[in-house]
This record gives C-alpha cells, sequence and structure tokens, in this order.
C-alpha cells in the first residue's frame, strides 16, 4: 500500500510509547492535561531525539505553563485563541483540532472559535492571523490595535503562542501526523462548519497493518456517547480548567522542570547573552532573540538552535541545513531570514560556496511546476532541498513525489530532522514577521 504521507511512510521506525513512557512520562503527562491526549507526533519526534527535545522545550516554556495553567500572565482564552487562529491560517488541520481543544479548556468561547469575536478577540485574532499566513500580511497598525487592549508583556505571550504553534503547524502538516480519534471528537461539532477537515491526518480507511503498527500504540480514548457505529463526541463536553487540572498539572511540573533544566543547561535567559553564547557556541545567532522580554522563551529558542545546529547529532550534515534555512526563508519571501540562512551557511558550511547559495536561492524562488534542482548536490542535499522546496508553503505541497523521493534517498532520522529544522524555521519566520512589522521594518501589503 502506497503511503499517503511521510509520517505513514517511516511508521515502522518511531519509537514506541511503552518506550517515551519509560523516559519522559512527566512530559507526556503535562501536554496530556493541556489537550486531553497525548499526541500521535510523540513517537516520530523521538526517531531524531533532537526533535522530541525541541519540541519539549518550546510547548511548556513559550506557553509559559505551568503559571498560564494557573491564570498567571496573559489571559490565557486569548493565548489559547491566538494559537487557533494562527493554525487555521497555516491550514494544519491536526494542530487546529489540538488547539481548538486547548482553547475551550483554557475558557475560550465557542463562539470566538467561529469567528464571533469581541473587540480584544479581534485583535488578538487579526495578529496571529497576519504573522501566520504565508505570505504573512501583518501591518503595525494591527498590531497598534491590539495595544489596545493588552500591555506589552501579555502581547509577547500571545505572539509567542502563535510563533510556538508556527513549530508545530509545519511538522503536522509536512509529515501528516494522524489526529487522534477522541481530538476528533472534541471539536468536530464546532469547527466543521467553518471548513475544517482532518483531512490527510485521519488515517481511519488505511490497512495499517501494511505499515507494521508500532509497538505500544495507545488505545483510543473511551468515546462520550455513540451513533450507531460512529463514535461522537462534541466540544460541549471538553472540560474548562479548574482545581483538578491545576493538582495534575503541578504534580507533572517538578520532573518536567529537571528534564527542563538538563537540556538547557549551559544557555543564559537573557537575550544578549543568549545571542553571545550562540556565536561562542555554534557560531550563529538569529538575532530577532533580542526583541524578546520573557526570559523562559529567549533560553527555550536559544537553546532549539543551539541543538539543532549541533554537529555532533545532525544526521543531515549542517550544509544541507543551511540550504534547507535558505529554502524556507526564500519561499516564504522573508528577506531578513534569508539574509540569516545565507550568513549561517557562510560560517557554518563554507563548502558551499556562494555559487551554489546563489542557485539554491533561485530554485526556491521559482515556480514549483518549472523548478529544477541545481547541479553539483549531494544526493542528501537534493532530496533535502526539495522537502524544503515542498513543505515550505502553507499549507504544505509535499505529495506523492515528494515522499517517494524522500523515502529513497534520506533514512528516518534524517526525514524527521529535515522537518524539525524547517518547522523551527516557521517558528522564527513569525518572530520576525512580527517585530518587523512592529518597527516598520517591512511592509507586508
Amino acid at each position: 500500500m502506497t503511503a499517503n504521507t511521510l509520517a505513514q511512510q517511516i511508521e515502522s521506525s518511531a519509537v514506541s510509547f511503552s518506550d517515551l513512557e519509560k523516559d519522559y512520562r512527566p512530559m507526556l503527562k503535562l501536554v496530556e492535561q493541556m489537550i486531553g491526549v497525548v499526541p500521535n507526533c510523540d513517537p516520530y519526534l523521538e526517531i531524531w531525539p533532537t526533535g522530541f527535545r525541541t519540541y519539549n522545550l518550546l510547548v511548556p516554556n513559550l506557553l509559559n505553563v505551568p503559571q498560564a495553567i494557573l491564570g498567571q500572565g496573559a489571559p490565557k482564552d486569548l493565548v489559547g485563541l491566538s494559537m487557533y487562529v494562527a493554525s487555521r491560517a497555516a491550514e494544519c488541520m491536526y494542530c487546529s483540532a489540538h488547539t481548538c481543544s486547548f482553547a475551550l479548556r483554557r475558557g475560550t468561547s465557542p463562539e470566538a472559535l467561529v469567528g464571533d469575536y469581541s473587540p480584544v478577540e479581534a485583535a488578538v485574532a487579526r495578529v496571529a492571523e497576519g504573522m501566520s499566513r504565508v505570505p504573512a500580511n501583518l501591518k503595525k497598525s494591527d498590531i497598534e490595535v491590539l495595544r489596545e487592549h493588552l500591555d506589552d508583556g501579555d502581547i509577547e505571550w500571545v505572539i509567542l503562542g502563535a510563533a510556538m504553534m508556527g513549530f508545530l503547524n509545519k511538522f503536522m502538516d509536512t509529515m501528516g501526523i494522524e489526529l487522534e480519534q477522541s481530538a476528533i471528537n472534541d471539536v468536530s461539532d464546532l469547527i466543521t462548519s467553518t471548513g475544517w477537515r482532518a483531512g490527510k491526518h485521519n488515517w481511519s480507511e488505511n490497512v495499517y497493518d501494511d505499515f507494521g503498527l508500532t509497538e505500544g500504540r495507545p488505545l483510543p480514548a473511551p468515546d462520550r456517547s455513540t451513533n450507531g457505529d460512529q463514535p461522537t463526541g462534541s466540544y460541549r463536553d471538553v472540560p474548562k480548567d479548574g482545581m483538578g487540572t491545576y493538582f495534575k498539572v503541578l504534580k507533572s511540573t517538578p520532573a518536567a522542570l529537571r528534564k527542563d533544566i538538563q537540556w538547557s543547561r549551559g544557555m543564559s535567559n537573557r537575550p544578549g547573552m543568549a545571542l553571545l553564547r550562540l556565536e561562542e557556541q555554534i557560531g550563529h545567532a538569529y538575532t530577532t532573540l533580542a526583541s524578546l522580554n520573557h526570559t523562559r522563551a529567549v533560553r527555550a529558542i536559544a537553546t532549539t538552535v543551539r541543538d539543532n545546529l549541533d554537529h555532533e547529532t545532525t544526521e543531515l550534515g549542517l550544509g544541507s541545513k543551511c540550504l534547507i534555512a535558505l529554502v524556507y526563508a526564500r519561499v516564504v519571501g522573508n528577506d531578513v531570514l534569508t539574509a540569516e540562512a545565507v550568513q549561517m551557511a557562510e560560517r557554518l558550511a563554507p563548502e558551499i560556496g556562494h555559487r551554489k547559495l546563489t542557485a539554491i536561492g533561485r530554485f526556491a524562488s521559482a515556480d514549483m511546476t518549472t523548478a529544477t534542482l541545481p547541479p553539483g548536490l549531494s544526493t542528501v542535499e537534493a532530496a533535502s532541498v526539495m522537502l524544503a522546496k515542498a513543505a515550505a508553503p502553507s499549507p504544505s505541497a509535499v505529495n506523492g513525489i515528494t515522499i517517494a523521493t524522500v523515502a529513497d534517498s534520506l533514512t528516518p532520522a534524517q526525514i524527521v530532522e529535515a522537518v524539525v529544522w524547517l518547522s523551527v524555521q516557521q517558528l522564527l519566520h513569525r518572530l520576525y514577521v512580527f517585530y518587523d512589522a512592529d518597527n516598520d521594518f517591512v511592509d507586508f501589503d
């Protein structure tokens, strides 16, 4: 049976949930408490362990967990709305379902999730949508309207939520991760009317045995009700945060925090120092970190960049990762991120040379139907830039040809690494879009 998604293609390499449970139970439980399910992405991210670590650094730190769940910081219903709107703007149907459930649990009104906004909700939605579309269309005036309702500290948490979803949107959409039935049950009766469909994330018609099911796949959550043979549920049954949520989150937090400290050891949480550490440790630092004020986010993003550019753990090679970053930046039209990618290649992979960088830039900017790979690429480089070209738009344009070509040329770990790095680029892109618009550096008209 032909694989319809990259995730199906490499499913036999996915790490079992039982093994994940042994090593990362606190992190699994923390996410489950936030969205009601342990996501099916976890076994795939652990194929390249830095990917799983990246995911578990970004999610709690950019969402300010557990403080946000306890009602501290920005209004959590607005952060949830930002995450949902960003996911819908990116057309990631997997994340749209999860963020809808997340938002309902944090107190976002069902009306807001179908577009019936209060003034502050409208301002949040406009910013989240503008920074998440490809091409971006955020304007400074949109941010100024949001400032009429929220202070800059709360706004930063709102945009960090949307930016963090950039990572998740790109990974889930590009890989085509299977959406859990319980997540579908939670939200489909609310958002199907807005055009949401599970699409490629609904694997129910596939014969799993053809792919060799991963050991330890969790059983579906019990359905709340039945309608004949079809499981049903309702957004009205999704529980809102209460004392039970708080106690469960706090129970998982200490062990998760210990992992966080272990993973981010050696990285500063101050923007200036974090940039210097990155320059010292890997020779490249993304300057958007200097715009952030919340120290948790600074440390998490800086650690993510450091780990993803570690020459000792990369399966792809830093040269291929520089080319992936360049392709992504050109496809989404981000000139600042393009300059960052070129600078990174000059420092980390000087063997690429200006001629190859120029050729890759032309390939990335060409129409998808006419773009041809430049000569002189290794097999891994060619597969990496082809995957980046197909995956960079939102939604991704990964198709059967892409899947077959990539699977023939890259190992499962290399595929996950490439998509994780693309996903980091999308997170950074959304931050650049926001801060460039706020500073009038770029006109997105």
